[in-house]
């Protein structure tokens, strides 16, 4: 086994910062886990679980403190000694105590990112001659956000919001053009999903990674993607097609799903799929969104390593050691940094990839 030397993971350490001053010794003592879920589509969260039992004077403690008020913000460090990374920034937003028999009461105090600011209402609205990128703007400043926002260049005559939450419709709408809506700390981020070929940290069978379940299956997968669509302006028809070929890039393998299923099953047809576009430009992102969605369904993987704070939701990793076809470049879908007394610190991850 070769060993690390970026930083001691002997040592694993968190740092709890709740309404702008760290988290007390005594609360940090109490800690039973912590943990942080990351989805690239949905809400960040994080749950921190704490003894609920003051033994000296025989009562209940934390439940009816100040300190894990709803709506207090909350940044989360996890990493090791001398080496914490930023991995949460959001508000409290529930408590869950816990009261079991023959055992000490506990609680739990959860919370989610910014974006659950744009998950309160479900709105009936239109949006006239704006770009994605535009309307992602400003469903930030209403939310009080700061918005950060990528160009998305199309601009739509028309767009409705039926009765969906702002988050909902903003998802909606990035899933479209390959898109994504992060929030970090108060800043809502609205920019292209990027799958490339440069991973932001290697993880080694035996080294750094625990467990790996990569599962592979030419099922689903086509060798070409087409939208179907129509100008009511021009009444004219709107096609736009993505195909194996296209991918921008196959993550380190050497043939794409799509692409082995033409090579090994002959004509494995199209699919199509109708939907209301306005524009040919709109069109052709729709279909290569979609295209590189179902290629990217070809290998799906869970992991599980020592605790990584630099392996997070929407970035791509390299995994090494398990054999030529399925080491290689994956895209990370979810996270789950998690530290306990019992097993220290450890991340769970699931992952995809588009070619062997």
């Amino acid at each position: 086994m070769a060993a690390r030397d970026q930083f001691d993971t002997l040592a694993p350490e968190f740092a709890i910062n709740i309404s702008g001053a760290p988290l007390p010794n005594d609360a940090v003592a109490d800690i039973i886990s912590l943990s942080i879920l990351e989805d690239v589509d949905a809400m960040s969260m994080f749950a921190i679980t704490l003894s609920g039992w003051d033994s000296a004077r025989m009562k209940v403690k934390w439940m009816d403190d100040e300190l894990f008020r709803e709506g207090n913000p909350a940044k989360i460090e996890m990493g090791y000694r001398d080496h914490l990374r930023p991995l949460f920034s959001g508000e409290i937003t529930g408590l869950e105590p816990d009261f079991p028999e023959a055992r000490p009461p506990s609680l739990t105090v959860r919370g989610y990112d910014r974006r659950h600011r744009l998950m309160r209402q479900r709105k009936t609205r239109s949006f006239t001659d704006l770009k994605d990128s535009d309307i992602a703007s400003q469903l930030a400043n209403g939310a009080g956000l700061k918005p950060d926002v990528k160009d998305s260049k199309a601009v739509l005559p028309y767009v409705l919001q039926h009765n969906q939450t702002d988050l909902e419709f903003l998802l909606t709408r990035a899933r479209r053009i390959d898109y994504e809506v992060i929030a970090e700390d108060s800043a809502l981020l609205f920019r292209p999903r990027e799958i490339k070929n440069d991973a932001a940290l290697t993880l080694r069978r035996d080294v750094e990674l625990l467990e790996f379940r990569p599962r592979m299956t030419t099922m689903g997968q086509v060798q070409e993607f087409m939208v179907y669509g129509w100008n009511a302006k021009d009444k004219k028809e709107i096609v736009a097609r993505s195909a194996a070929g296209s991918e921008s890039t196959l993550m380190e393998g050497t043939v794409s799903g799509p692409a082995n299923v033409q090579r090994l099953f002959s004509n494995t047809g199209a699919t199509r799929v109708a939907m209301p576009v306005q524009s040919q430009e709109e069109a052709d992102h729709m279909a290569s969104q979609g295209f590189a969605e179902m290629a990217l369904g070809y290998i799906r993987a869970e992991g599980v390593c020592i605790g990584e704070p630099g392996l997070r939701a929407g970035k791509v990793i390299k995994v090494e050691g398990i054999g030529e076809r399925f080491s290689g470049l994956y895209y990370v879908c979810s996270v789950e940094h998690r530290y306990s007394m019992r097993k220290g610190y450890r991340t769970s991850f699931s992952a995809r990839r588009n070619a062997t």
